[in-house]
């Protein structure tokens, strides 16, 4: 199981075997950026995108504009097949909860103050 704060023991076991369930591709070494499942007949991944910047900035020592354009041409954009991950980009407040960042945030997150969102 991965250290994601995000999710209970059972919440994650029960993600982990619907992705499996559908055979849905997961992005390797991006598990605390994983927030859930599409819904329908063809399920997948959903990640962070925001978060799995962090990561890289956290794991691998990347600046953020490194990390960002490391995603965008690597992961974002390589297709690996219909049943590969979707990636959207959250506010800063769930990146926070991977682990806080050294740098700011790209400016382009989206605030969601006064949204009635299960995560704020």
């Amino acid at each position: 199981m991965t250290d994601n704060k995000e999710w209970t023991a059972e919440g994650w076991d029960h993600l982990m075997e619907a992705l499996a369930d559908n055979e849905a591709l997961l992005a390797d070494g991006f598990e605390d950026a994983l927030i859930g499942i599409t819904a329908g007949i063809e399920s997948r991944a959903v990640y962070d995108i925001n978060a799995m910047v962090a990561i890289l900035v956290h794991r691998d020592g990347m600046t953020t504009e490194d990390a960002e354009e490391y995603i965008n041409f690597n992961v974002v954009g390589a297709y690996v097949g219909e049943k590969g991950p979707m990636y959207i980009s959250m506010d800063d407040r769930r990146v926070r909860l991977v682990k806080p960042l050294p740098t700011p945030l790209p400016a382009n997150n989206v605030n969601f103050e006064g949204w009635d969102a299960p995560y704020g």
